[in-house]
């Protein structure tokens, strides 16, 4: 860890920011106060070499440690959290600010929002082409105007007032530094890439206050006016005193739908659950694997970090001492008991056993997976069967002894989540016996009080397979 970077960091932040300070709320809680960043989720881990590696934790810690030492000096949450993305938007290795990933012709356009938990007061920027710091733009949204959101070029028009620094468009180009970042933030602008670097910033402060906010350049090779869930306060930015700060990372258009960073807030606020429960319901049950994460930090100073993608950047540091950075955390950062029950670990558990039981000679218990319902469709070789008696008859019928059952292989499994009690699968089936064959399938399941149940399956044989 590096110190005096951090401290030099500080050092130039001074001139930018007068540290601000609470006076509200310092006989409740002088000392509590915690921070969590991210900057970005995606594959990078493994495509990262040693060098860049060794620079994205380097630009990680110094963000951290800029924001641990302010509000160890009693700055307030607001303050802290545009310090910190003020910092990391200067650092090219970040998508946000400098290192922005381009539109499809060639142009960076930024987004990023800020809210303060204490008064729910928010502003957001998007799609801005000449302003250094997004974030702090976004912040003068909130404070200096009426508005919530400005967007394009009235936003730009908005900046030449505001005393926020403006450069050339070509700034977030030509200055890059093209050779490190090209590995780190897909400066290429391939299409293919998986790494989203968005960065954001979630903190209590020591006064009891919270805040979150979040900068990106959005998606490499994106349409030009596309804007993602960072600039939407509720879906990639979102806090509120006495529940939560959140920011996310990942697909934008996914957290959109969802309305994600506020849903955590919600569902503590109307379900009673903890910051860590209603982080990983969004993560493991309402996201679709590979979307992206989210850190937060709760009232009582808990701090989440989780993601389902391959990894994510992220650091999180606490009155207590703690201070880590991350590239990838455990099971996610989700609680391994959490990982077991996921609906994609139970319904891969079923169909692991419907595995088991066919390879048993077993079709009875094979069917227990099934809907009970005359309802239950099925579908195989251009017939379709419908009723839970009629799919067992057929099944039956198909396979009336153990040498036509075979032994049954799934494999490729693909879990596509349709919404919170219904998920469907695809993935490839194989029989192993003296005419061997196999296919692809279609299931669907939807969760039941007694638990997931297959209500659609449709089968298909490969074309090359010689018809049973």
């Amino acid at each position: 860890m590096k110190f005096h970077a951090s401290a030099l960091a500080l050092v130039l932040l001074c001139p930018l920011f007068a540290v601000e300070t609470s006076h509200g709320e310092e006989a409740t809680n002088q000392v509590n106060w915690a921070i969590a960043i991210h900057g970005g989720a995606g594959n990078f881990p493994a495509q990262l070499d040693e060098a860049s590696r060794k620079q994205r934790s380097e630009s990680l810690q110094n963000a951290l440690q800029t924001g641990r030492d302010l509000l160890a000096a009693g700055g307030t949450a607001l303050y802290t959290v545009e310090a910190v993305i003020r910092l990391m938007e200067d650092d090219p290795i970040f998508n946000a600010g400098r290192g922005a990933v381009l539109t499809e012709d060639g142009r960076a356009e930024l987004d990023a929002s800020i809210m303060d938990g204490r008064t729910l007061g928010c502003g957001a920027v998007a799609g801005v082409t000449k302003v250094k710091n997004p974030i702090s733009l976004a912040r003068r949204v909130m404070t200096n105007t009426k508005h919530v959101l400005l967007a394009g070029p009235g936003a730009d028009e908005f900046a030449t007032g505001q005393q926020v620094p403006l450069v050339d468009p070509d700034y977030f180009i030509t200055k890059r530094d093209i050779q490190n970042a090209a590995n780190i933030v897909s400066s290429t602008q391939d299409s293919t890439d998986t790494h989203y670097g968005t960065v954001g910033c979630v903190v209590l402060d020591s006064h009891g206050n919270l805040a979150a906010g979040t900068s990106t350049g959005g998606t490499a090779k994106k349409l030009p006016g596309r804007v993602g869930d960072s600039p939407i306060v509720g879906a990639g930015t979102y806090a509120a005193n006495g529940l939560s700060a959140v920011s996310g990372t990942g697909i934008g258009e996914e957290y959109i739908r969802n309305s994600v960073a506020y849903d955590v807030a919600a569902q503590m606020r109307y379900a009673g659950k903890s910051l860590e429960s209603s982080i990983t319901e969004i993560m493991l049950e309402r996201l679709s694997p590979g979307t992206g994460g989210l850190i937060a930090v709760s009232q009582q100073g808990d701090i989440v970090m989780q993601h389902n993608t391959p990894g994510m950047s992220c650091g999180a540091a606490d009155s207590t001492g703690r201070f880590d950075t991350h590239f990838v955390l455990d099971n996610g950062g989700a609680p391994a008991d959490a990982i077991s029950q996921s609906p994609k670990t139970k319904i891969g558990a079923l169909i692991e056993q419907q595995a088991a039981d066919w390879n048993n000679g077993d079709i009875d218990a094979f069917m227990n997976v099934y809907w009970k319902s005359e309802q239950l469709t099925f579908s195989s070789g251009g017939e379709i069967t419908r009723g839970f008696n009629a799919t067992m008859a057929r099944y039956k019928k198909r396979y009336p002894t153990s040498a036509e059952m075979g032994k049954l292989t799934f494999s490729e499994l693909e879990f596509q989540p349709l919404d919170t009690s219904a998920m469907q699968v695809l993935g490839v089936w194989n029989l192993q016996r003296d005419l061997p064959i196999g296919g692809r399938f279609t299931l669907v399941f939807r969760h039941f009080p007694d638990g997931w149940k297959i209500v659609h399956d449709h089968t298909s044989k490969f074309p090359d397979e010689p018809k049973p």
